[in-house]
């Protein structure tokens, strides 16, 4: 099998499908599997294409995707804590996500009860799709997890599961034995802490390239300023 591993696609579908096209994933090709190390949604515009494309591989087995936290706002929503969802609505770019999936054009709080009922009727298996998304996936000595595990625990699965969605896998001790592939730390930032982004891609474009360090490796590669998916290429 050859493992294709993105992360991070934040509503970029045309940006997926160019980078997978580019890295030689065939999604008719058997032994091609996707792996999807969380955060499909919000700041693009295109998250219904992207739910759509990566839902279609997954219930044919042909992608595993990890739960992300942009992905883990939608369970606000699910569960109607409607402050949380306000909260990222007005920093994270989830308005997009809202808005795009229930086809209004409003997200305030007083009315994410009507966006909630809109995206529920239009995509009915989403809630239990994210519900039943792992925090961790395991593949021999590899370890996908969107945010990180902790090393210096007895056993890294005690990680609390917030923190394998939230935390940054540069800053925690490796696993032995074992590879980490995560995302959510964008790598230029770990290079170039407080940077112009937009102007550092222009100069430095390597910069966003995917970062290798012992037990680690992080993929994120800013798609918001980049334009592009790093794609981690796996042959077993």
């Amino acid at each position: 099998m050859t493992y294709y591993v993105v992360s991070d696609i934040h509503g970029y579908y045309d940006v997926l499908i160019e980078s997978l096209h580019k890295s030689g994933y065939d999604s008719t090709n058997k032994s091609h599997h996707l792996i999807v190390v969380g955060d499909m949604f919000d700041r693009g515009e295109e998250s219904d294409k992207v739910l759509e494309y990566l839902y279609n591989l997954y219930i044919q087995k042909k992608a595993t995707i990890i739960l992300g936290n942009h992905d883990s706002f939608l369970l606000d929503l699910f569960d109607k804590k409607y402050l949380n969802c306000l909260f990222n609505i007005k920093h994270n770019g989830f308005d997009k996500t809202l808005k795009v999936l229930s086809g209004l054009t409003f997200c305030d709080v007083d009315r994410l009860h009507i966006v909630r009922d809109a995206i529920i009727h239009n995509y009915p298996y989403l809630e239990s799709f994210i519900r039943e998304l792992p925090y961790y996936y395991e593949l021999d000595d590899y370890i996908f997890v969107h945010g990180g595990v902790d090393g210096s625990l007895d056993n890294w699965k005690d990680t609390p599961k917030k923190r394998m969605v939230w935390n940054y896998q540069v800053k925690l001790d490796r696993v032995p034995q074992k590879t980490i592939v995560a995302g959510h730390h964008r790598v230029a930032t770990i290079r170039h802490p407080k940077e112009n982004y937009k102007a550092l891609f222009t100069k430095q474009p390597e910069a966003f390239d995917i970062y290798r360090a012992p037990g680690k490796i992080l993929i994120d590669r800013y798609v918001e300023v980049s334009k592009e998916l790093n794609v981690l290429v796996i042959k077993k």
